[in-house]
């Protein structure tokens, strides 16, 4: 089709008439719906440190990005995209109860997933022996019996399996393949068991064989999956554990990439080749609440990894690694959690355009609790939506040729890779780990971020910001675990076990002999304690796990808990003064801003003098006021209404706006502090809880 097809003749040449626009034209009229304020106010700051600006032009194109499939990889692992069915759609398996969990997998592969995250929780995660009691952050899986059903429904589907199970990875992975020997054999299994020593580390806080003896078992782990278990791919790079403690996107790509390197370095020394070492990799990302940055995230990481994989001497086809996109578990609120539902499948959405090979939505109620059957099903149906009605997946590089995507691309890369330059001055990932200088820099990220949602700078909807306070909090009942099936006998088995880690021979027979050791009935707990093979443990501080919404939801349960025990929550009277023009802006923010930590605002149609909302408030039951009105209004009514309300029994008075020049005066007259766009929301709602005897911390 072309300018001159005859079905445009109908249409005028409006360039004729009115000229092309240029970017001067678009800055002059953009400046002029500012009314006088600065383009620069259109400018957003990313916790990357990035400028955004409002609009880009072929003048911000970037450097070429490549083909699909080729180097740098920028636009896809595959010349073709993820599949002519797009990306792999996975499940997170998470139950304490393996039975429940098998069950769990059955019904998502029954609604359209085709592969499953199991999630081992920490008793099995970080075992030494016998397991302790499930915490219930996974599946407590300890034993071939535990492991049965689950592996025997995966076989029976030909789903995918990808594991998460921290410093344990290679005795639940012997576990595995001991339970599905006898429904098909290794070879045709496929997955990942991203097997991440670092991210175990930080996340669980101990390797129970010790940092170098867990690269030995990954070497181990590499050369079976390479030879038995082609499918299968063993070694990983998790960036969720520093997600979760506050890493911004260019902190996971080069921590993510410095982790790659050193795998790559340590499985070398132990004989494993970069091109067989890059072939068993498998990268997992959270994606959180930003469109944008998320997608370009996974095509920066596919840019960065295939420079460093390259100057590591990898042939460039055996560059790529599987791709693994999880809705970002930091997003999830318990208040209002039907939000969720829109967060992950934006999460989805960014990581489909990003070109992830498997995604993973968690489901909307998980914080909560056990998700449950509504939670699970509409995690898988709202990425088999874009997959199968929207075509999501049939369309290569989704966000190829955007000029933003492109950009935001490139300055994610490089500020990612002058990261991982630092981190490779400094001795690598594992050494700023073990010197703490890592867990450091994410509590200042962490910090960082907190203060961003105290002021609303990034806010939460449904709350931080549009709370509702009629909502009734969703229950999950606590999730629990049968005791595992006995893990017993196979003495003889785990002897051999302890002989064959004292010495690898890094030639995949310690692995065959860990099976061995599970199919005759060891646990996990057994299996991870032969493998190690009594070293010295090496240990960390874990990193937290935040979620947003963490300070402002603590507020809310103890306002809840005021409710239940006092029959009313603490109140906020809302003394607007003047026309519903005048105070209405500010007693709409108002309700929303002391709403969020539980403070019931009692709103009205106004007043028209400081001794009609005093007497008013006289009689509401509340001990607090917040005044609301325009500031052409406040010099006239601040002193006299700050007064009245006081006499009228007000213990703390606050203004909706900001002071300016009249806050000496104001505070004089008995205004205790003021709200507005940028204030702390969570210490403001803290100190008048305290204050109301509803939080004694």
């Amino acid at each position: 089709m072309t300018d001159s097809d005859p079905m445009f003749d109908e249409f005028p040449d409006l360039s004729r008439v009115f000229g092309t626009p240029s970017l001067d034209d678009w800055r002059r009229a953009a400046e002029a719906s500012l009314k006088g304020r600065p383009l620069d106010k259109l400018t957003i700051r990313t916790h990357e440190g990035l400028a955004v600006g409002p609009l880009f032009t072929a003048a911000d194109a970037a450097a070429d990005p490549g083909y699909p499939g080729l180097a740098p990889h920028t636009r896809g692992r595959t010349p073709l995209g993820p599949g002519a069915d797009g990306w792999s759609v996975s499940a997170e398996l998470a139950h304490p109860d393996p039975g429940i969990a098998a069950r769990w997998a059955a019904e998502e592969i029954g609604r359209g997933a085709d592969a499953v995250l199991l999630v081992v929780d920490r008793a099995v995660r970080a075992a030494d022996g016998e397991p302790a009691a499930t915490d219930g952050d996974g599946v407590h899986l300890v034993t071939v019996a535990d492991a049965a059903p689950l592996v025997e429904g995966l076989a029976a589907a030909g789903a995918a399996l990808h594991l998460d199970a921290g410093g344990a990875a290679p005795a639940v992975a012997a576990t595995l393949v001991a339970a599905g020997r006898r429904q098909r054999p290794a070879h045709d299994v496929r997955g990942a068991l991203c097997f991440d020593p670092i991210a175990a580390l930080v996340r669980d806080g101990v390797l129970v064989a010790g940092l170098d003896g867990a690269y030995d078992q990954l070497a181990e782990l590499a050369v079976w999956a390479d030879r038995h278990a082609p499918g299968l791919r063993s070694a990983g790079v998790d960036t969720l554990p520093y997600h979760l403690a506050g890493a911004s996107a260019v902190e996971e790509l080069a921590w993510g990439l410095a982790t790659a390197v050193q795998a790559l370095r340590e499985l070398a020394s132990r004989g494993v080749a970069p091109d067989a070492a890059c072939r068993q990799l498998s990268v997992r990302f959270a994606i959180g609440r930003d469109l944008f940055t998320e997608a370009a995230k996974l095509r920066a990481w596919r840019r960065l990894w295939s420079r460093a994989a390259g100057a590591c001497g990898v042939a460039e086809p055996e560059r790529p690694a599987l791709l693994h996109a999880i809705a970002s578990p930091r997003g999830l609120t318990t208040r209002d959690p039907w939000v969720n539902m829109l967060r992950t499948t934006v999460g989805a959405f960014a990581a489909a355009v990003g070109g992830a090979d498997v995604v993973t939505v968690l489901a909307f109620d998980r914080a909560a609790g056990p998700p449950d059957d509504l939670g699970r099903r509409m995690a898988t149906n709202s990425q088999t939506i874009l997959r199968e009605e929207s075509h999501l997946g049939r369309v290569i590089d989704p966000g190829g040729g955007s000029w933003y995507l492109e950009w935001l691309t490139d300055e994610l890369a490089e500020l990612a890779w002058r990261r991982f330059q630092g981190v490779e001055a400094r001795g690598g990932m594992a050494a700023v780990v073990l010197d703490g200088s890592l867990a450091g820099e994410l509590a200042e990220l962490q910090a960082a971020r907190d203060r961003a949602l105290a002021t609303r700078r990034d806010p939460v909807t449904g709350v931080s910001s549009f709370p509702n306070l009629a909502e009734r909090p969703l229950e999950r009942p606590p999730a629990t675990a049968p005791p595992p099936a006995t893990d017993g006998g196979a003495a003889e088995e785990l002897g051999r076990l302890h002989a064959a880690a004292r010495a690898p021979l890094f030639d995949g027979q310690l692995v065959e002999t860990a099976i061995a050791a599970a199919t005759a009935g060891a646990g996990v707990g057994r299996i991870v304690a032969a493998l190690a093979d009594g070293a010295e443990p090496t240990r960390v501080g874990p990193l937290p796990r935040r979620r947003e919404a963490d300070a402002i939801e603590r507020l809310r349960d103890a306002s809840d808990a005021w409710l239940e025990e006092n029959g009313s929550r603490p109140r906020i009277f809302l003394a607007n003064l003047g026309p519903v023009a005048d105070h209405k802006p500010r007693a709409a923010f108002a309700v929303g801003f002391f709403e969020a930590g539980g403070i019931e605002a009692l709103d009205n149609p106004g007043f028209a003098t400081p001794a009609e909302a005093a007497a008013a408030f006289a009689g509401c039951g509340a001990r607090m006021a917040v005044i609301c009105s325009s500031d052409e209004r406040y010099p006239e009514i601040v002193p006299e209404l700050a007064a009245a309300l006081e006499a009228a029994g007000a213990r703390t008075v606050l203004l909706a706006g900001r002071p300016g020049e009249h806050e000496a005066a104001w505070r004089e007259a008995g205004v205790a502090g003021f709200v507005h766009i940028g204030s702390d929301q969570v210490r403001t709602l803290a100190d008048l809880l305290r204050e109301e005897g509803v939080l004694h911390v």
